[in-house]
């Protein structure tokens, strides 16, 4: 049996300052101020329209439980202007879905009514667990009222399978065993990518989780999945490829911490964003976005 375990916030408009400012006086810089604002190593004028219709595409947020009347409208919003033309097939929430404290009650408020103008044009919904979810104790009633009856679970989206993780039971032996058997069965899907909450890698607030590193990345390396997707520090970062595997941190859809740099970053930044996933049969690319349409950080995967 599957078993269930028990800041600083910046306006848009200084966000946008700060952005432009670094941008002049820097150009490309590769840290984040102490007190965690706004700032990116990678910013490149507005997320330009798609020029052709995607195969597949994916919205990606992570932290958006702080409801309606927070910063994810925001976020949401441009989610929405990027959606208008091709739509998102689905959208991948990376964690901690309802603050503070995972009341099942509120996932009308926290959840479905904030992105019911992407659902209702078609974006399945695909939720992921995070540590807040955890603590009533009502992860199982959260995940029952979106429609899954797991915290672990595998999904394929047009051309993309999706293998959902809990990382409140890494040590659970069943979710290991099941990720094992999940990546080694074969799929018809070209494109495998994991999304999950806490990072294997990350130089933010809370660092890379070693447990994971011992568990499931090992399995990562082995049926040579892509892309890992995780949230938990409240940033943007994108490693550089660790055997073979690229790790996203997406955790900054609605408040932030300040961010940093190991040997393994490619990118970093302490700004309010979502990703946008663009899939076809050969080609994967990843853009992060801010809350203002301005391009953070772009990456392609090839098969």
């Amino acid at each position: 049996m599957r078993r269930w375990g028990p800041s600083p916030v910046c306006s848009r408009r200084r966000q946008s300052l700060v952005l432009v400012l670094t941008l002049m006086l820097f150009g490309a810089v590769g840290a984040c101020t102490p007190s965690g604002e706004p700032t990116t190593d990678h910013a490149s004028g507005p997320a330009l329209s798609l020029e052709q219709e995607p195969t597949t595409r994916l919205a990606v947020a992570r932290d958006t439980g702080t409801g309606t009347g927070s910063a994810i409208e925001a976020t949401v919003e441009e989610m929405v202007a990027q959606n208008a033309i091709y739509s998102y097939d689905a959208l991948v929430l990376l964690g901690d879905l309802i603050y503070p404290e995972g009341d099942a009650e509120q996932v009308p408020t926290r959840i479905s009514g904030v992105f019911d103008a992407l659902t209702q044009r078609g974006a399945r919904l695909l939720p992921v667990l995070g540590n807040h979810d955890y603590m009533s104790d009502e992860q199982a009633q959260i995940m029952h009222r979106l429609g899954r009856s797991t915290s672990w679970y595998t999904e394929t989206v047009g051309i993309v399978r999706v293998v959902v993780l809990d990382t409140e039971q890494v040590d659970d032996p069943d979710q290991l065993a099941w990720l094992d058997e999940t990546l080694a069965t074969p799929t018809d899907a070209p494109w495998t990518i994991v999304a999950m909450h806490k990072p294997a890698y990350s130089a933010g607030y809370h660092g890379s989780d070693e447990s994971i590193q011992e568990e499931w990345v090992p399995l990562f390396e082995r049926y040579a999945v892509p892309l890992v997707l995780a949230g938990h520090d409240h940033d943007y970062q994108r490693s550089k490829k660790i055997n073979g595997v690229t790790y996203v941190v997406s955790g900054g859809a609605a408040t932030l911490r300040p961010t940093g740099r190991r040997d393994f970053t490619a990118v970093s930044a302490s700004i309010r964003h979502f990703l946008d996933l663009v899939v076809s049969p050969t080609r994967l690319t990843g853009r992060a976005i801010d809350q203002n349409g301005n391009l953070i950080d772009s990456f392609d995967l090839r098969r």
